[in-house]
């Protein structure tokens, strides 16, 4: 691949769109089938390394209450960089656990490497990168460690 054709582009953005809706909708217990066998995912939550880390990941954050929580993400740039396909994509988390739930709780981008797999587009790097809002981030993650609510 030379150039990001049309029909990439929007594989792309539904895996990234994807990925939301099943976190925002109790079905984190999935997000692994979106990633590569030797992904990695790092950021306010830790460093997941394969894809094995990511399902038990998952499989725990389903029986936690989280409370409504909503990604709302775009303005996607990719680009090649020495063969390999690269993702930015800016996003703003809402939680209702949030002293103002109309206010983002977090706002920033995640970094993604993606990697073709016999002929499906995966995640082979996740780096979620807060911007506004880490330590919000921060502490939602410490809450869900250590077994509590969001």
């Amino acid at each position: 691949m030379t150039e990001i054709d049309v029909r990439t582009r929007v594989q792309i953005e539904q895996l990234v769109a994807e990925h939301h809706w099943l976190l925002d909708h109790g079905r984190a217990d999935l997000l692994h089938t979106l990633y590569t066998e030797d992904a990695v995912s790092t950021g306010p939550l830790g460093t997941m390394e394969g894809r094995d880390a990511i399902r038990a990941w998952g499989e725990r954050r389903v029986t936690q209450s989280g409370g409504v929580v909503r990604h709302l993400s775009g303005g996607t740039r990719l680009s090649l960089e020495d063969g390999v396909l690269r993702g930015t994509t800016y996003y703003l988390t809402f939680r209702d656990s949030s002293p103002d739930p109309l206010l983002p709780a977090s706002v920033g981008e995640f970094r993604e490497e993606y990697a073709n797999v016999d002929g499906r587009w995966l995640i082979r790097r996740r780096e979620i990168v807060p911007v506004f809002g880490a330590a919000n981030a921060a502490a939602h993650a410490r809450r869900l460690a250590e077994g509590g609510q969001g």
